[in-house]
């Protein structure tokens, strides 16, 4: 079976770290296919990559200990069922241990699981009184937006503003 990268999938680095995928490029010059892939820990530092070498196995000879086949392998989501009450919606959340997603927000992470401008709104609204600061500054920087500065109910509405704006410009056709 072929792997295919798709924008917004989540994979982990065989060095146990995860990266969700922004885009394949093409070398204007060249064609070569490029991955561009953005850290999900720390700065979130934006990566570029031969395509080929990210889909690469892993080199057994210089890495005999690691267990994980490629050198990125897309990180398979399950059912959160941590609080079956009733009145809650259950979420996919990606498959990973707390010293993995140190420092990682997981409203971010399931942001960024929302495919439109549209579901990513309707997402910070069922977590509006979850947002703080941070995630209004990580979820602006990530996706290259400006937001205003103030109180968080003005940050909020002016991060809400940049989304619509970007879902009146969305298309529905498949690419």
């Amino acid at each position: 079976m072929e792997r295919r990268l798709i924008p917004g999938e989540i994979y982990r680095h065989f060095k146990n770290k995860l990266y969700q995928i922004v885009t394949v490029a093409k070398h204007s010059e060249t064609g070569e296919s490029y991955v561009v892939y953005q850290a999900l820990y720390g700065n979130f530092q934006t990566y570029i990559r031969p395509y080929d070498m990210f889909m690469s196995e892993v080199d057994r000879v210089k890495y005999p200990e690691v267990t994980q086949k490629y050198r990125f392998e897309k990180v398979e989501k399950v059912q959160n069922v941590a609080d079956e009450t009733p009145t809650k919606e259950v979420i996919d959340i990606p498959v990973v241990s707390e010293e993995e997603t140190e420092g990682v927000n997981p409203y971010l992470m399931e942001f960024f699981e929302q495919r439109t401008a549209a579901e990513k709104i309707e997402y910070l609204s069922s977590i509006r009184t979850k947002i703080d600061d941070r995630l209004i500054n990580d979820i602006a920087a990530s996706m290259d937006l400006t937001v205003d500065a103030g109180d968080i109910d003005i940050r909020y509405s002016s991060l809400i503003s940049c989304l619509n704006t970007m879902a009146r410009f969305e298309c529905g056709r498949l690419r």
